[in-house]
């Protein structure tokens, strides 16, 4: 696997992420941060928020990643997870919060503009994982749906 990614590693954009600022910044091994933050989410959606970097880890020691990588993938949502037990550990902890913290900002204003729901959908469309599942209606129509069930709607 490393032969296909290893330019990637290298490449400018790769330098700009936030687990590579924070690896330099705290001492830790800059390649071992890189590789567990372009990992850290496969197939998240197999476990829970308790368990899925559990999930992704056992994934990366599947593809041959080294122990530290997926030490490191393991405990990426403390405090849901595992407490980190190295410096990449908390590199990748920090990383992805300061990711997820820049999403949900972006998605605030998305729900401001009007984007956000408009992209959602699109993205629920494309992916594989949702399509075939059933839809479920917004919460106020499933509340007038039981109130008119109830006979308290007219």
């Amino acid at each position: 696997m490393k032969q296909h990614i290893e330019d990637l590693l290298i490449h400018p954009k790769v330098l700009e992420t936030y687990s590579y600022r924070l690896a330099r910044l705290l001492c830790a091994d800059q390649r071992i941060c890189v590789r567990a933050a372009m990992v850290h989410d496969i197939d998240s959606r197999l476990g829970t928020l308790t368990t899925h970097g559990a999930v992704a880890a056992r994934w990366a020691a599947e593809q041959g990643e080294p122990e530290e990588v997926c030490r490191a993938i393991v405990s990426h949502m403390y405090p849901f997870g595992p407490l980190p037990t190295t410096r990449e550990g908390w590199v990748l902890v920090l990383a992805d919060k300061a990711a997820s913290f820049g999403d949900f900002s972006q998605f605030l204003r998305g729900l401001l503009n009007g984007s956000s729901l408009a992209i959602r959908r699109r993205l629920r469309e494309s992916d594989p994982f949702y399509r075939g599942r059933p839809r479920h209606l917004p919460l106020r129509h499933r509340l007038r749906h039981r109130k008119i069930r109830r006979g308290r709607l007219s």
